[in-house]
């Protein structure tokens, strides 16, 4: 059996012990089988054990029982019983030498143990008494900086070292002490010195004093240059494309953030499945050293899918095919087809009958290409061309767009995009039908401080969008604009991931044109899956005289959920959503909101959580549904 899985969460205290002290007793840890020079054994019927209970006394740190707990093989293997008591010994002799190592990486070099074993009772009894003794702290913990074989002393070398890493006074943890080392190394790397290395370590533990002695001296090595870039691994990336990414300047002194920027740059192509940039392994003369790229490209072409579900809008689904790497300067092409609305209730209306409008679904063709590092490194360019035929509750529609827009991160949260749209389409309603043609010039800034886009734990995340509409012939007239601002938070309460709050909020206006001027498919609509749950797809706001939601000319909404993890891959969620809309150009928080609550579940993958939830509305108009059934992936919001 392979017991080393058992000792992984010690193995760090472990190591800063034997860094400390010398080789330790793990690798000889004694097996459950006899020696084989020894007189042969008695062969015992397979199931034959010897089981026993362990009790751990004399600590009172429930921190540092856990550490001895969870490094005891006594402990570990409670459920694989030896064949023998003489087995039993033996795992005992085992752990002696294992749990000194970790007091003494804890600070406690006085420590006894004392272990003992009764076999008259079953199972057999193991008592392991500890006597930690008294702690240990750091006297002095001294470095010195050493350039070519000499100390370096004065204000020179305490700039380079800047403040200690390890304090007199502290525990003599022996961990500490190894993070300490680590951390100059690191500062040292940071500031050019990247093949800084221990020259020397010495650890005196004094018995007298219960102190711990640290001296370090510390190779300086050369202060590195940037020197050539090396690409290697690519097959059909331009390589001009990956030097430009690598914002490394040759000759500039070395910055390990830099390397870092730039492996975080090439990942985001999107191209490659590993991407690693580093130093050459040895200082090329005078410190000048090549900064090597390695890569490995992913699969150019690409399919995938998904379905959604509502008890009003039924069964969607989506097929794409996509291409990463079009003409090898990581342009990425993808067509897709959507189907929607498929046995739902909730089409649209037009002049057809209500029975006709239903069995139409929601269908539309898509083709998005993006081409990166457009005019600019990290500039991209973004086309888009659609071909719709909607059948929502409020309107029927067909509309053919075409987008064209730029986008470029400004920070690492903040990005801004813009461009044209060209759009013209027929949308229907009860009582009229819009001929639309309009030219839009949409611009979005959007941030994004979370740590996962499907299944966010912490951060926030916001967005802001401001699209002026231009006739451009058919019926419409009237000029306007759209403006919408959203908002996330999100809160690890148990800092863990298993307790997330969550809220939302967004915030909509059309300003320039009066309600019958605006083509409905660029209203406002709240309700559904993504909106108000509890409510079927745009059935959360005002109706005409027709029984058709009517939309508005503002925009409310608010949402807040807790998700709870129950184990790693099941969750529960319960959740509250409000909203409204209105026509008037602005929202109004005296509107009446429409409310909904309920319970959701997720199914966590690695691709993003599976997400069931079921809504009720609790102010409903008459009439409507009294619950509200979701699936989709990801999550609401």
């Amino acid at each position: 059996m392979n017991r080393l899985p058992l000792l992984r969460p010690v193995l760090p205290p472990l190591l800063a012990a034997s860094v400390l002290l010398g080789p330790l007793a793990v690798a000889g840890w004694a097996q459950d089988t006899p020696d084989p020079n020894d007189a042969p054994p008695v062969t015992e019927a397979p199931q034959a054990r010897t089981p026993y209970d362990v009790t751990l006394d004399g600590v009172d740190d429930d921190g540092l029982r856990d550490t001895l707990s969870q490094a005891s093989a006594l402990v570990g293997l409670t459920g694989d019983p030896p064949p023998s008591l003489v087995g039993l010994e033996r795992r005992a002799d085992s752990d002696r030498e294992r749990l000194q190592a970790v007091l003494r990486s804890n600070g406690y070099y006085d420590a006894r143990l004392d272990v003992r074993i009764d076999g008259t009772v079953q199972p057999a009894k193991v008592t392991v008494t500890v006597t930690p003794g008294p702690l240990y702290h750091v006297k002095t913990a001294t470095r010195t900086l050493l350039v070519n074989g000499a100390a370096l002393g004065g204000p020179a070398a305490e700039t380079l070292l800047g403040e200690p890493t390890l304090t007199a006074g502290e525990p003599a943890l022996g961990q500490r002490v190894v993070d300490g080392e680590a951390a100059l190394l690191d500062r040292l790397n940071r500031r050019g010195y990247a093949f800084a290395k221990i020259d020397d370590r010495r650890v005196v533990v004094d018995h007298g004093d219960r102190t711990m002695d640290v001296a370090w001296r510390v190779a300086l090595g050369p202060l590195v240059r940037n020197g050539a870039l090396r690409v290697s691994g690519l097959e059909r990336v331009n390589e001009d494309l990956v030097r430009g990414r690598v914002a490394v300047t040759p000759g500039a002194v070395h910055d390990p953030a830099k390397l870092d920027q730039a492996r975080q740059n090439l990942a985001k192509l999107e191209v490659f499945d590993s991407v690693r940039v580093r130093l050459d392994d040895q200082p090329g003369p005078d410190g000048v050293t090549p900064v090597l790229v390695a890569v490995s490209e992913r699969k150019r072409r690409f399919i995938g899918g998904g379905v959604t579900y509502s008890t009003q809008e039924g069964v969607g689904a989506q097929a794409y095919w996509g291409h990463r790497n079009l003409f090898g300067g990581a342009e990425q092409l993808r067509v897709g087809l959507e189907v929607g609305r498929v046995a739902g209730a909730s089409g649209g209306t037009s002049n057809k009958s209500a029975s006709q409008i239903k069995n139409l679904p929601d269908l539309r063709f898509s083709l998005s290409f993006k081409k990166p590092d457009f005019l600019a490194v990290k500039q991209s360019l973004l086309v888009n061309f659609q071909v719709a035929s909607d059948q929502p509750p409020a309107y029927s529609r067909v509309v053919t767009q075409l987008t064209g827009a730029l986008e470029r991160p400004l920070t690492d949260q903040l990005s801004l995009s813009y461009g044209l749209t060209a759009e013209r389409g027929r949308v229907e309603t009860q009582a009229r039908t819009y001929q639309t043609s309009y030219i839009g010039a949409p611009l979005a800034v959007a941030w994004n401080g979370t740590d996962d886009p499907l299944n966010p734990t912490k951060g926030e995340r916001g967005t802001f969008q401001f699209t002026p509409w231009i006739p451009a012939g058919g019926a419409s007239r009237r000029p306007f604009a759209t403006l919408q601002l959203g908002g996330s938070v999100y809160y690890d309460l148990a800092k863990d991931g298993r307790y997330v709050a969550a809220a939302r909020v967004g915030l909509g206006s059309v300003l320039g044109a009066s309600l019958d001027q605006i083509s409905p498919d660029h209203r406002f609509y709240v309700g559904g899956g993504g909106s108000v749950r509890g409510y079927g797809f745009q059935k959360a706001g005002p109706r005409n005289r027709f029984g058709e939601p009517e939309g508005g000319r503002s925009l409310l909404e608010l949402g807040a959920e807790l998700r709870i993890k129950v184990t790693d891959s099941i969750g529960v969620v319960p959740f509250i959503d409000a909203g409204t809309v209105a026509d008037r150009a602005y929202p109004d928080f005296s509107s009446s909101l429409r409310v909904g609550a309920g319970l959701g579940g997720r199914y966590y993958t690695d691709f993003g959580p599976l997400r069931v939830d079921v809504g009720v509305p609790l102010n409903a108009p008459k009439g409507d549904a009294r619950w509200q059934l979701y699936i989709s992936l990801g999550q609401a919001f």
